[in-house]
């Protein structure tokens, strides 16, 4: 799934100027030819999710189009409060977008583990799910989740 998102992502990014990538760590397989190609809109925030939120908000309100990827739990645990406050209450398009889903990353410890995020997710209503179980899925998805005006998450599976 993985794969197909990344070359999904660089597609839209060639086809649309304002589409950003942003990271926390992570992925470098993936955005090695989105940050050759496109370096002003690549940002590899560290492991600092806190702020890449912040920084994907300020993004999305200048009428960009922020896409942020992280494992799971780093994405939504360690930034919860810019998510609930500002992503999901005062509606602020940002795509939130995770690798590994349940215990995909069960190796690393419960610290990587997201089998408990979709209950938690589901406490926000402006925040559009995805949820596929086949990479088929994935370029329909994008299509929707970069044409919309809504924040939206997507979890995908190792």
């Amino acid at each position: 799934m993985r794969k197909v998102f990344f070359k999904e992502l660089y597609s839209n990014m060639a086809q649309n100027s304002k589409i950003w990538a942003l990271t926390g760590d992570l992925g470098f397989g993936g955005f090695d030819k989105i940050n050759q190609d496109y370096p002003d809109r690549f940002i590899n925030c560290q492991a600092a999710e806190f702020s890449m939120m912040g920084v994907a908000c300020g993004l999305a309100l200048e009428n960009k189009t922020p896409v942020v990827y992280s494992i799971g739990t780093f994405l939504v645990y360690r930034p919860f409060e810019i998510i609930r406050t500002y992503i999901n209450y005062e509606n602020i398009p940002v795509k939130l977008i995770c690798s590994g889903r349940d215990k995909d990353y069960e190796h690393d410890g419960i610290s990587h583990w997201m089998h408990d995020i979709k209950p938690i997710l589901d406490l926000f209503p402006n925040i559009k799910q995805y949820w596929p179980e086949s990479e088929n899925q994935i370029p329909e998805i994008m299509k929707d989740l970069l044409n919309n005006n809504s924040p939206c998450f997507l979890s995908l599976k190792r």
